[in-house]
């Protein structure tokens, strides 16, 4: 358990404003709970769940000299899910992407007009349209990235194939034991992109999940 007055002494050390990455954090007290108000004059691309995450860090380096945990994070024995929401949490949930990041994710995909898939050794050669790309954070540790591909000019095994041969082999392809490596080298530059900025993506314990929606030449759905 932490007492109250280490709180408030963690809280009158803290600096204020705190800058995390170029992001303005400003703490405030409510109770003996701490909350952060986010101002963000830099236009820093940020998720609040990895802001929170840097915010976790600090905590935890402030209890350790304090005596309280020890060095090996977050085996401390405490609860720090609710040491989070205590005194970790921003006033507001947020996931924003500055124009700067959009286009270079964009221009990552600039090359990206055909894709080659392999189903138990069938190959599907395509060209593809983007329809749309986003990130989601599906827990604290997991970073989905979501891309709509739109298909066309399908060949399969060196044959053209219609619309439903192709439904058939994507449906197929998607319980390949090989699909999801294979859908994270489709992503990766781009991915690499987002996981290089720190309020968005933190290396010491985060990792990429490609999330791929198929589509055929008119939009429907392939899977």
């Amino acid at each position: 358990m932490v007492s109250e007055r280490l709180i408030k002494l963690y809280y009158n050390k803290l600096k204020k404003p705190t800058i995390i990455y170029g992001l303005v954090l400003h703490p405030f007290m409510v109770g003996y709970q701490i909350k952060w108000e986010v101002e963000n004059p830099n236009d820093v691309s940020f998720a609040s769940t990895v802001v929170e995450g840097h915010l976790e860090e600090m905590l935890h380096d402030f209890l350790t000299l304090a005596g309280i945990t020890n060095a090996h994070y977050p085996s401390s024995g405490l609860d720090w899910s609710q040491l989070s929401i205590d005194y970790c949490k921003l006033t507001k949930s947020d996931v924003y992407i500055n124009k700067e990041i959009r286009n270079k994710v964009n221009e990552a995909f600039e090359n990206l007009r055909e894709i080659k898939l392999n189903d138990s050794g069938s190959i599907l050669i395509a060209e593809c349209f983007i329809r749309n790309w986003s990130i989601e954070y599906i827990d604290t540790e997991a970073l989905g990235f979501h891309l709509d591909l739109e298909l066309s000019n399908p060949n399969i095994d060196g044959e053209n194939v219609d619309d439903d041969t192709l439904q058939d082999y994507i449906q197929s392809f998607i319980y390949d034991d090989t699909s999801h490596d294979q859908e994270a080298e489709i992503i990766w530059e781009a991915a690499s992109i987002v996981q290089n900025e720190k309020n968005l993506f933190d290396n010491d314990y985060m990792y990429t999940q490609s999330i791929i929606g198929y589509y055929d030449s008119f939009g429907n759905g392939l899977t």
